[in-house]
């Protein structure tokens, strides 16, 4: 799978948000932490007992991709689609493939743990040398914690 830096662009972004607003009510969700960084993106997320993060992440990955898809036709980005079609050439009946078919999961079991990936994930963008500080940085749960700035997205913030 090739790596493409997608999101570098507001538009693609967005699409990426919304989604996540859309599957946060549908799957009864909470989100604790997020980055959208410029080629992969980081979720930490409660998912009830009765819904499935299998089913939360195929939601959307299956909608980001097709609107991922249908923006970069629109805006003439040849250099993404021939990317996607080169993703999906190992695939049958699949023309263009934006996401890796995995994903990882990791059950938290303590508030150390917890606070640790939450850390990790707003610092993603500061190690990545994109930002000097992690709030700094505008697709961050960052800015929810550090500047109580939900206008990205709601998130559940706790005490970190």
């Amino acid at each position: 799978m090739n790596y493409h830096k997608i999101f570098i662009n507001d538009s693609y972004n967005k699409i990426i948000i919304d989604s996540l607003k859309y599957l946060l009510i549908e799957h009864k969700a909470k989100l604790f932490a997020y980055v959208i960084m410029p080629s992969h993106l980081h979720l930490l997320l409660y998912i009830p007992i009765n819904e499935s993060i299998i089913d939360f992440m195929r939601d959307f990955k299956k909608f980001t991709s097709i609107e991922i898809r249908k923006l970069a036709q629109k805006e003439n980005r040849y250099d993404l689609l021939e990317k996607f079609k080169l993703n999906a050439r190992a695939v049958k009946n699949q023309k263009y493939k934006v996401w890796m078919d995995r994903f990882d999961d990791l059950i938290i079991i303590s508030d150390k743990q917890f606070r640790i990936k939450i850390n990790y994930i707003h610092f993603n963008p500061v190690k990545a040398k994109l930002v000097n500080e992690p709030e700094d940085f505008i697709y961050s749960s960052a800015r929810n914690y550090l500047k109580n700035d939900q206008t990205i997205i709601n998130i559940t913030t706790v005490g970190v």
